[in-house]
């Protein structure tokens, strides 16, 4: 059985830790006039491609109807393009326009070096601890959440 106090200092340092980078990366998308979620949902598309919305909206924990929205915005910005699949004339498909692309590209490499440079004043070994860690505490959450679905 975990200390109560521990398991209330692990969630503090977490909430702290969450609002810090969500902070930062909410500043990286309003130099570039995006919300948070059309940032996930722009940084979901260059990462994985040109998606379909359902599939967009389970990588952003979103709904169908909200990522629509969004990209209906996105989409009038210039920033993403609805095109049908040439395998299957019925899917849509998502994907980030050439000319977004490269200045998402710059951004997400912005918000790397945020974090980079914040990690700066860390060893290697302190980030290392702080790895080990971090892997530890997603597995120990991964376990639970596994055992919740039985």
């Amino acid at each position: 059985m975990v200390d109560t106090g521990k398991g209330i200092r692990i969630m503090r340092i977490i909430k702290r830790l969450k609002y810090a980078v969500k902070d930062k990366i909410e500043n990286s998308f309003k130099a570039m006039n995006l919300t948070a979620p059309q940032g996930m949902i722009i940084g979901t598309l260059s990462r994985f491609g040109p998606m379909k919305i359902s599939d967009l909206s389970k990588h952003v924990a979103l709904s169908n109807s909200t990522v629509s929205g969004i990209i209906d915005r996105l989409e009038k910005h210039g920033f993403v393009e609805r095109t049908r699949s040439e395998s299957d004339r019925r899917v849509v498909l998502v994907c980030i326009t050439e000319k977004f692309k490269d200045e998402s590209k710059q951004h997400h490499n912005d918000v790397k070096d945020i974090f980079e440079e914040l990690l700066n004043n860390a060893t290697e070994e302190e980030i290392d601890t702080i790895m080990k860690g971090l892997d530890v505490l997603e597995k120990v959450i991964d376990k639970h959440q596994d055992e919740e679905d039985l």
